[in-house]
């Protein structure tokens, strides 16, 4: 097994800040490392031979020192000091820690885990005791440690003592009990420990290494629990001899669940999940590199998760896209209020990554921390300079995913935009999947929304999408229908499931020119369509600026077929002459069709199956839809739209096709105040696809 050097936490062991030369340095190495642990050499073609080569190898001294998950005795004095010079992270612990209060919850209710992230308070007053010495903070952490210990199960839904109520009780009880260890009175001790190995090893059992099991490496129902077997089997290390073994078995699950990720910063369930979510993989990241000097942090998906969470955002409600399942959706006024970004902090702590370290200062002013104070106080690290995150290009192509996002700036008044043309799990993934052959990848947080786009402009979520859905259709997204199918298994809770991922892996972003004035994109998604449409070739080409959005769609067919275009919002679009007005708050967006194709428009309420597990919907409406479709079928199709948006009542362009050479789109567009813009658009022209002329 690869060993480097323990990568300590870094406000406890530096006080300069990096030069330039320093992070490139840094972040070279980091790279490398990643490198070698993304290359699949490691990864076999099963869990049962993984398992069966894997020797976890502990820091020498390691198993020796309490406590020793999170930091060690020597660094308590840093961390009192810490606390006085960052009294509002603090006073957060503090506040958790009260909230204990004087008696543990009920057996009925730890038994049905329904406040299970609540467990986070034992992590809090363990940690406020050994920073303040106070016995109020042992005594309810102790109280609520032994209480839970005696209860004999830990959630009674979906997969009772293995999944994410036993997961989360788990973990946080094992670093408690590792921050108290001999603190703790004895039979309180005793009993704390008896409960951690008895569920640890009902977590260790559910990954039994059965060479004919599939396992979902991707999923959060696997890497959650195989984290918390981690936290586990560290904490008791040296008092069980199981705990060797749940450690292996840990190492083995999530030295697979790494390598099935994402390797551009993107994550692929959207934002909901990943507030949710992938902090575990940054919580594992932090225990494996103190236990083993390993590089945890070093992975793609870590070094450039800031980039995931700073495009993805918006400048007003709801605040993130809402792409994927995101549990709140678009027209409440706290839409999407994602919390843990002090994993940003620990990414940047481990890499030294000021980038980082910035993207998690803004969060942290914009969504401040609301569950998990603990960790918000240990990841923050004083020490990493932040980038100036205004210096951050206002773009960016997440390549591995297909996802282009585009802004004007990264002011309140920017228009921002999003576009994906790729499968759920990235490119890369194809790969993985035939590397490890018991990978069953579950997308059923992703949405048949390839080839959609959303629009952000005038302060108003104008283009949007339809939220956290039982039943996933591609009429619910901004995306095209061919003669009314959608994408892969169109209306499932998994769309994918039953399709080959080459499929959707044909699917990509083919070119894309991204620069201050505008963002040009364009992707081909003929691919996730049904067989029984016959050949095609379908393109989607988006020209983005700050006062309006060109949107080119080509369809080629073997035979006749109509085309629908898609749009979704929380108001409600109205028809005006040639094209459809929508308003939303003091904003407007016009959309006008710039051919000549006839077409047939329905306005209509966007009504889903809303709901948070398969089978289990509710028809709701979500805001409302436009449909506009061909009215004939044929073989060839291009669709030329306009989406202005304005404010106050201002009135839009006035936008006309002009004839010119090929292949090639041209618009004029023609301002109230006189001005005049004509829009050159040519996928065929390698050097400058587009061209403005003013």
């Amino acid at each position: 097994m690869m060993k480097t050097m323990p990568m300590k936490t870094r406000w406890l062991t530096r006080s300069a800040t990096l030069t330039r030369a320093a992070v490139a340095a840094l972040a070279a190495l980091a790279t490398q490392a990643a490198a070698a642990e993304q290359d699949g050499a490691h990864v076999a073609e099963t869990f049962a031979e993984q398992l069966a080569t894997t020797r976890v190898e502990l820091e020498h001294a390691y198993a020796g020192q309490r406590p020793r998950l999170l930091f060690d005795a020597g660094d308590v004095e840093a961390l009192r000091d810490k606390a006085a010079a960052h009294p509002q992270l603090w006073d957060r612990v503090l506040r958790s820690s009260r909230g204990l209060g004087d008696a543990p919850p009920a057996d009925d209710a730890i038994r049905d885990g329904t406040h299970y992230w609540r467990i986070e308070r034992v992590q809090a007053g363990a940690l406020a005791h050994v920073v303040t010495g106070e016995q109020r903070h042992l005594d309810a952490a102790a109280r609520w440690m032994v209480a839970h210990a005696g209860v004999d199960t830990w959630g009674t839904g979906y997969r009772p003592n293995v999944d994410l109520e036993a997961s989360w009780y788990l973990y946080h009880i094992a670093i408690a009990y590792d921050l108290l260890h001999g603190r703790l009175d004895g039979a309180d001790q005793r009993a704390v420990r008896d409960g951690l190995i008895a569920h640890a090893r009902a977590i260790h059992d559910s990954f039994e290494p059965d060479p004919d099991t599939r396992w979902r490496f991707d999923q959060n129902h696997t890497y959650i629990p195989a984290t918390a077997l981690a936290a586990a089997a560290l904490a008791l290390i040296g008092e069980t001899p199981e705990a060797e073994a749940w450690l292996n078995r840990a190492y083995a699950m999530m030295r697979r669940a790494r390598y099935a990720l994402g390797e551009d910063g993107y994550y692929y369930e959207g934002t909901g999940y990943w507030s949710y979510a992938l902090h575990w993989h940054v919580r594992y990241a932090e225990l494996i590199a103190r236990a083993t000097g390993e590089p945890g942090m070093t992975l793609p998906i870590l070094q450039n998760n800031d980039l995931f969470a700073r495009h993805m955002s918006l400048p007003g409600v709801p605040n993130f896209f809402d792409v994927g399942d995101t549990g709140r959706w678009t027209d409440r006024p706290d839409a999407l209020n994602p919390t843990n970004h002090a994993m940003l902090w620990a990414i940047a702590s481990h890499l030294e990554h000021p980038r980082a370290q910035a993207v998690g200062d803004w969060l942290a002013q914009r969504h401040p921390e609301t569950v998990y104070h603990a960790a918000a106080f240990l990841w923050y690290d004083p020490d990493v300079e932040p980038a100036v995150l205004d210096e951050l290009p206002p773009y960016h192509h997440f390549e591995d995913h297909g996802i282009v996002a585009w802004r004007s700036g990264w002011g309140d008044d920017a228009s921002v935009y999003l576009f994906r043309v790729g499968p759920s799990q990235g490119h890369a993934a194809a790969q993985k999947l035939d590397e490890m052959r018991d990978w069953t990848m579950n997308a059923g947080h992703v949405h048949p929304d390839i080839g959609a786009f959303w629009m952000y402009a005038r302060g108003e979520y104008l283009v949007s999408d339809t939220g956290y859905v039982t039943e996933k259709h591609a009429r619910d997204h901004n995306t095209l229908l061919v003669s009314g199918q959608g994408q892969g298994v169109d209306g499932s809770y998994w769309y994918e499931r039953g399709w080959p991922y080459e499929r959707f892996n044909q699917a990509r972003i083919e070119r894309v020119h991204l620069e201050e004035a505008y963002g040009y994109v364009r992707g081909s998604f003929a691919s996730v369509y049904p067989d029984e449409l016959g050949e095609l070739d379908l393109h989607r080409t988006l020209v983005m600026t700050h006062d309006w959005l060109l949107v080119i769609d080509e369809l080629t067919a073997e035979r006749p077929q109509t085309l629908t275009w898609l749009a979704h919002s929380v108001g409600a679009f109205s028809d005006r002459g040639a094209g459809h007005v929508l308003v939303l708050g003091d904003a407007q967006l016009g959309i006008v069709q710039l051919d000549d194709t006839p077409m047939d428009a329905l306005i209509e309420p966007a009504v889903v199956m809303a709901g948070t597990a398969p089978g289990r919907g509710e028809p709701t409406q979500r805001g409302h839809r436009m449909r506009r479709t061909t009215a004939a079928p044929a073989r060839q199709v291009r669709l030329v739209h306009l989406l202005a948006p304005t404010v106050g009542g201002e009135a839009g362009p006035e936008a006309a096709r002009v004839e010119g050479e090929g292949d090639a789109v041209h618009v004029r567009l023609t301002w109230p105040d006189g001005r005049t813009q004509v829009v050159h658009v040519d996928p065929a022209d390698e050097s400058a696809p587009v061209r403005i002329e003013r």
